[in-house]
C-alpha cells in the first residue's frame, strides 16, 4: 500500500522531488517497525492501518494569525505572521533559503532513524518554512493550526531556524480527526530561544532540534487521542546549549501514548533536563524510552531524565526504559523512573480534614500534574 501511496505522490516537476526520494530510500533502509524492536516494542502496531493520502483542499475561513495547515498542506492565504517574521511555503522557499535547506533536508534524511518521519520526508505535503531574523523577539505564542476535513494521511512539515539571539514562542494545535504524521525540524543559532507546546494534533510527531552556542530550548508535549508516539531528538551542538523537554498525558479507556527521546550531548558544558509524567485509567497504556547520549567531547555536561506514572486502575499499564550512554569522565547525570499509585495516606489526610473520597482524588492527581503544568507559564 505504502508503495502505490509513494508512485501517486512522485512527480518529476516537484521542486522537493529530490528530497522526496531521499525520505523513501530511508524509509525503504529503515522499513516498517517491528514488534520486538526496541523502539516500538509497547507500541500497538496492530493498530496501524495507513489510509490513503490527504489531497490538497480548500476551506471556507478567515486567515488566522499564525500558520495554517489543511490536511498537512500549508496554506499561504490563511497564514499571517508578524513582521519581521518569514514564512513561506517549503517549495518556494528553496528558492530563497536553498543552501540551508537542501543541507538541512538532506542531512535530515540521511540520519534519521525513525521510520515515520522519514515516511514525512517522503510523503509531506506543502511544508512551510519559518524564519525568526536575527534579534528578532516575539513575545507573543505564535500558534500553528493544523486543520483535518478528513481522515486520509496528512504529513505536514515544518522547517524552523531561529537566528542570533532571536526569540519565539510556537503553539501546535489542531482541529477535526485525520491521521497526522507531523514532523518539526528546528535551528537554534547561537543566544537563540524558543519555547514549543504542542497541545496534541498527531498520531506521530517527530521534533527535531539543533542547538547551537547558548541557545535554550523549551519543549513541551501533551498527547491526546485514542494512540500517540513522540519521536524526539534534541542535539546540544556547541557550549553552553541547554535544553528543557516535559511531556504530561493523561489517559483513559484504551487510550495509549508512546514517547522515544534522545537528547545528544555534542559539545561541553551544555545541559538538559527530560521530565515526563503519565496518569493511566482504566485499560489505557504508556510507555516512555529516552536516551541521554554524551560524546566523549561533552566534559562538564548536566543532564537529568525522569519519567513517573501514577496508575488509576489496576488494568493500566505503564512501562518505563530510561538509560544513558556516556563517553566522558566528567558529567553529572542520572536517569529514574517510578510507577505507582496513589498514596494511602495522603488520601486519609485528605478526607479527615473532610474531602469526600473521589474530590480527595482529584487534588492528588492535579498535585501529581501540577509539576509539569506550570512550566507552560515559566
Amino acid at each position: 500500500m505504502l508503495k502505490n501511496h509513494w508512485a501517486e505522490v512522485l512527480d518529476p516537476k516537484d521542486p522537493l522531488v529530490n528530497i522526496r526520494k531521499k525520505g523513501w530510500d530511508r524509509f525503504e533502509e529503515i522499513g516498517l517497525p517491528r514488534p520486538k524492536q526496541e523502539a516500538f516494542q509497547y507500541f500497538p502496531l496492530q493498530k496501524l492501518i495507513f489510509p490513503k493520502l490527504a489531497l490538497r483542499k480548500s476551506v471556507d475561513m478567515r486567515p488566522v494569525a499564525g500558520l495554517v495547515f489543511i490536511d498537512g498542506f500549508f496554506n499561504e492565504a490563511l497564514s499571517s505572521v508578524p513582521a519581521p517574521l518569514v514564512c513561506q511555503p517549503l517549495d518556494v522557499a528553496m528558492r530563497s533559503y536553498g543552501l540551508f535547506l537542501q543541507n538541512r533536508l538532506a542531512r535530515a534524511m540521511k540520519e534519521e532513524t525513525d521510520p515515520f518521519a522519514a515516511l514525512n520526508g517522503a510523503f509531506q505535503g506543502r511544508g512551510a518554512f519559518l524564519y525568526v531574523p536575527p534579534k528578532c523577539q516575539i513575545e507573543m505564542p505564535l500558534q500553528m493550526l493544523h486543520l483535518f476535513t478528513g481522515e486520509e494521511m496528512a504529513s505536514p512539515r515544518l522547517m524552523l531556524y531561529l537566528g542570533r539571539e532571536a526569540k519565539l514562542h510556537l503553539v501546535q494545535s489542531s482541529q477535526g480527526k485525520g491521521f497526522c504524521n507531523a514532523v518539526i525540524d528546528s535551528v537554534l543559532d547561537v543566544g537563540a530561544e524558543l519555547t514549543f507546546c504542542d497541545e496534541g494534533s498527531s498520531h506521530f510527531q517527530a521534533f527535531r532540534a539543533t542547538l547551537k552556542r547558548d541557545s535554550r530550548l523549551k519543549a513541551l508535549f501533551f498527547p491526546k487521542g485514542e494512540w500517540t508516539r513522540h519521536s524526539i531528538q534534541v542535539q546540544l551542538a556547541e557550549e553552553n546549549a541547554e535544553a528543557a523537554i516535559f511531556g504530561l498525558a493523561r489517559l483513559e479507556g484504551d487510550d495509549q501514548a508512546h514517547v522515544h527521546a534522545t537528547v545528544e550531548h555534542i559539545a561541553p558544558h551544555t545541559r538538559s533536563r527530560q521530565h515526563f509524567k503519565n496518569v493511566l485509567k482504566e485499560k489505557s497504556r504508556s510507555s516512555f524510552e529516552g536516551k541521554i547520549l554524551v560524546r566523549s567531547e561533552a566534559q562538564k555536561t548536566e543532564a537529568y531524565q525522569l519519567n513517573n506514572n501514577l496508575l488509576l486502575s489496576d488494568e493500566a499499564q505503564a512501562n518505563a526504559k530510561p538509560n544513558l550512554e556516556i563517553f566522558a569522565d566528567d558529567v553529572k547525570a542520572s536517569h529514574g523512573a517510578t510507577v505507582g499509585q496513589l498514596d494511602e495516606e495522603q488520601l486519609f489526610y485528605l478526607r479527615s480534614r473532610g474531602l469526600p473520597l473521589e474530590q480527595a482524588k482529584q487534588w492528588l492527581v492535579d498535585g501529581f500534574c501540577r509539576e509539569i503544568l506550570d512550566q507552560v507559564t515559566r
